[in-house]
């Protein structure tokens, strides 16, 4: 057989591994549940962490956004998204953090509701209990702390609060600018007429925080439901002015935006208003970008991936990494690899190859694959080296498929053998 026929040949038969029923149960999603005991609150905080499909797959190169969420009644719905738009490269994987039990007390500032008539006129300020200068504690010094050592956590950190968690939210934004790489308010025209002291808003309060800081790489996005202005009309008022304030302080360094969404709910609006949260902050042509662009420059594949990988790193300010494998597209290393190989660029399909292999070190098909590369290749010797050590992970993370790598393996072996003969 051909080297070429026989890669081809491996290609079938390591995907029609795939498509075999499985015997022993695996988790259709990865969930942890902790509990982590906070001096700063003075209570038990219950924890549901949410893993990336590809997060015990993946190298310890690899490492994964950290979303809080404040609202766990949306936690499934959005780590659902999170799955989603990450599988077709609209978001980076991330870990998604909530807490499914209540805070003793509400952490947010005490805002004056100055009058606006969303609320009871009796109240001057919301009633609040929990400092949130407590609360950054917390999160600062205890949970990000915590899942920096249990997790491979990246540093960019986003916040998501929805109707009176946003204030949190908001006011993190404004206040401890640090703390968070990215803000999101959901369901917040109720929130944007409060304010730090009596009349004044939190739009004022953020974009004064932006003009303090205008090199800030400051990224915020509020979204307001048109059920809620229909209900008060003062909420448009408010939500036109933020949008426009937002507009003229758009920069470089700032991805800034503030929209309504029509015919959507108070609550309903979660997950249009996440979605385009994520559009704002990842935009498509930054996060899905052509693969095929990299091929063209014939020897430096691998090199203008890294290129651009460390640009949109440096952008957010934790390494990325290029995608290793996608079921939906061509854009990913496993695909570029098979293009090149397609088109008899030895040296920089096996480049690629090595780079997926590395990325997946729990995998025997990435490995297997980049030894049928050598073996097109007429690299022999390496390739035998290569299938060896997929055996070996074989036997650790696929042990069901040992034949298929066994008689990879001793094809290899034919091959070296006959290649002494002559």
């Amino acid at each position: 057989m051909k080297p070429c026929t026989l890669l081809w040949a491996c290609f079938i038969v390591l995907l029609s591994i795939k498509t075999h029923a499985q015997t022993k149960s695996t988790p259709l999603a990865y969930i942890d549940q902790h509990t982590l005991s906070s001096n700063a609150l003075q209570q038990d905080v219950a924890l549901n962490v949410y893993l990336p499909d590809t997060y015990n797959k993946a190298s310890d190169l690899h490492t994964y956004p950290l979303i809080i969420l404040l609202e766990n009644e949306f936690f499934y719905q959005v780590t659902g998204m999170v799955k989603h738009l990450s599988s077709v490269s609209s978001m980076p994987e991330a870990i998604v953090v909530s807490f499914p039990n209540s805070f003793e007390k509400f952490y947010a500032p005490k805002v004056y509701t100055n009058k606006s008539s969303f609320w009871s006129k009796s109240w001057k300020q919301m009633p609040f209990d929990g400092d949130p200068d407590v609360f950054t504690k917390f999160l600062k010094e205890e949970l990000f702390v915590y899942l920096s050592k249990h997790y491979r956590t990246a540093d960019y950190r986003m916040v998501i609060g929805t109707s009176l968690t946003a204030t949190f939210a908001m006011h993190a934004f404004c206040k401890t600018p640090d703390l968070f790489q990215a803000h999101v308010a959901i369901a917040a025209g109720n929130i944007l007429a409060m304010g730090y002291t009596p009349d004044t808003t939190f739009i004022e309060a953020i974009s004064e925080s932006i003009k303090a800081n205008p090199n800030r790489k400051a990224n915020l996005y509020i979204a307001c439901a048109d059920a809620d202005i229909i209900s008060d009309p003062e909420i448009g008022n408010n939500a036109k002015k933020l949008k426009k304030q937002l507009s003229a302080l758009r920069s470089e360094n700032s991805k800034l935006k503030a929209e309504t969404f029509v015919n959507e709910s108070h609550y309903g609006v979660v997950l249009p208003a996440f979605i385009s949260a994520m559009e704002t902050f990842f935009p498509k042509e930054k996060w899905n970008p052509d693969y095929s662009v990299f091929e063209k420059s014939t020897q430096n594949t691998l090199a203008n991936i890294d290129a651009y990988y460390q640009n949109l790193s440096q952008e957010y300010g934790y390494t990325i990494l290029p995608v290793a494998e996608r079921w939906n597209s061509g854009n990913s290393l496993q695909a570029i690899a098979n293009r090149l190989l397609r088109q008899k660029r030895f040296t920089e399909s096996i480049d690629v190859y090595r780079r997926l292999a590395a990325y997946r070190p729990k995998s025997p098909e990435a490995l297997s694959i980049l030894a049928s590369a050598l073996e097109a290749n007429n690299n022999f010797k390496e390739a035998l080296a290569i299938q060896q050590k997929a055996l070996k992970v074989a036997k650790q993370f696929d042990s069901d498929h040992m034949t298929h790598y066994e008689e990879h393996m001793a094809y290899i072996e034919s091959k070296l053998a006959e290649l002494k003969d002559d």
